[in-house]
C-alpha cells in the first residue's frame, strides 16, 4: 500500500498544541513581527515602517487581529498572482509589488525566528510524543506500507527536525534524495531550509526590490538545517495563498511536479490522508489539482477537528471512499 499525506497548517498547529508551546503563532503572521530581528544588525523590529514601509502602509502591524492580517496578505497575493501572468517589463513598481517583496523576506525570517525558539526550548524531543508524529512513525514502520509521501505547504522545519530526532530517514525529491528512504517529503511552497549555496554579509542585508518574479532552478538551492538566520540572496519560499503554477520560479515548478507524480501513482489499494487543510479559498486551486490527480478508487481520510464544509463536499464528490476524523488517534489503528 502507498500512502500520501497532504498536510496544511493544522499539522504544525497540532504539534504545538500537543506540546503546549504557546510562543509560536502560526495563524496571525504579523503578531510577532516586532520581535523578529532585522538581519543587518540583529535588533528586533523587522515588521516596522522603517524596514517594511509598503507592508506597513497596507495595514500590517504587530497588533493586527488574525483576520486583519489575512486580509492584508490576501490583497497582496491576489494582486501579485495576477501580475505574474503579465510581462514584468510592462508593470509599474507599485505598492503591492513592493509589499510582496517585503512579505517574502519577512516571512522567511519570521519562521527562522520561530525555529530558533523551538530549538532553544528543546521542542523537537518533546514533539516526538505528539499525535501526528506518532501517526507518521506508525505509517513509516508498518509492513503494510510500501511508501509514504508527505506533501506539505508549511514553511517551518518542524516535521523535518522531528524526523531527524526520531531517526526516521526521509528523502526530499529533486533536492535531498535518499533512495533508501521509505518516506518522501514534498514542499511545493518552499521552506526556510531551502537556501542558496552561499550566504553574504548579513550587515549588507536589505529588501531586494529589484528582484523579478523569476528565481533560479533547483541547482541554485540546497537543503540546510543550520545557519538559517544568515543572509541568503536566494529565498526558497512562496508566500501563503500564492498559486505555484503562476510563478516563474523554476524550483517551484520542479518540486510541484514531484508532488503530482506521487499523487498520480495511487490506485484503489492506496490511502490518502488530508491533515489539517483549511481549504482557504485562495489555496483551493492547488489542493483541487492534487485531489483531481488521485484515483477515484483510493481511500481518502481527512483529519481535522474543525472540518471545512466545502472541503467535505468536494471530497464526497471526488472519492467513493471518504472518511473524516477529528483526531489522528482514530487513524493509527489502520496501521497496527
Amino acid at each position: 500500500m502507498k500512502v500520501i499525506l497532504v498536510a496544511g497548517n493544522g499539522l504544525s498547529l497540532s504539534m504545538l498544541s500537543d506540546c503546549s508551546e504557546s510562543g509560536i503563532d502560526l495563524l496571525n503572521l504579523f503578531k510577532c513581527g516586532a520581535d523578529v530581528p532585522w538581519p543587518a544588525d540583529g535588533t528586533p523590529g523587522f515588521l516596522s515602517y522603517e524596514h517594511c514601509p509598503n507592508l506597513w502602509a497596507l495595514g500590517a502591524r504587530p497588533n493586527c487581529t488574525k483576520e486583519e492580517a489575512y486580509q492584508v496578505i490576501e490583497k497582496i497575493i491576489t494582486a501579485v498572482n495576477a501580475c505574474c501572468m503579465a510581462d514584468p517589463a510592462t508593470l509599474d513598481d507599485g505598492i503591492y509589488i513592493r509589499a510582496y517583496k517585503e512579505l517574502v523576506s519577512y516571512l522567511r525570517y519570521l519562521f527562522v525566528y520561530y525555529d530558533d525558539i523551538l530549538l532553544s526550548d528543546d521542542f523537537f524531543k518533546k514533539a516526538l510524543g505528539s499525535s501526528v508524529i506518532n501517526l507518521i512513525k506508525d505509517i513509516e514502520k508498518s509492513p503494510k506500507v510500501d511508501s509514504l509521501d508527505i506533501v506539505t505547504f508549511n514553511y517551518d522545519a518542524m516535521l523535518e527536525r522531528c524526523l531527524h530526532e526520531a531517526e526516521i530517514r526521509f528523502s526530499i525529491p529533486r533536492l535531498g534524495e535518499d533512495k533508501a528512504a521509505k518516506l518522501a517529503l514534498h514542499k511545493p511552497h518552499g521552506s526556510i531550509t531551502f537556501c542558496g549555496h552561499t550566504s553574504v554579509d548579513s550587515s549588507a542585508f536589505e529588501i531586494n526590490y529589484s528582484a523579478q518574479f523569476t528565481e533560479g532552478g533547483l541547482d541554485d538551492i540546497c537543503i540546510r538545517y543550520d545557519f538559517l538566520s544568515e543572509n541568503y540572496p536566494m529565498v526558497g519560499m512562496l508566500p501563503p495563498a500564492g498559486e505555484s503554477e503562476r510563478y516563474k520560479h523554476r524550483w517551484i515548478r520542479e518540486v510541484w511536479d514531484s508532488a503530482i507524480e506521487a499523487t498520480s501513482s495511487l490506485d484503489d489499494h492506496d490511502l490518502v490522508i488530508l491533515y489539517g487543510l483549511s481549504y482557504w479559498h485562495v489555496d483551493r486551486k492547488e489542493i483541487d489539482y492534487l485531489l483531481a490527480n488521485i484515483s477515484r478508487q483510493a481511500k481518502v481520510i481527512s483529519v481535522n477537528p474543525h472540518p471545512n464544509e466545502q472541503f467535505d463536499a468536494v471530497c464526497c464528490s471526488l472519492f467513493r471512499s471518504y472518511h473524516s476524523y477529528s483526531h489522528p488517534e482514530s487513524l493509527r489503528k489502520v496501521f497496527k
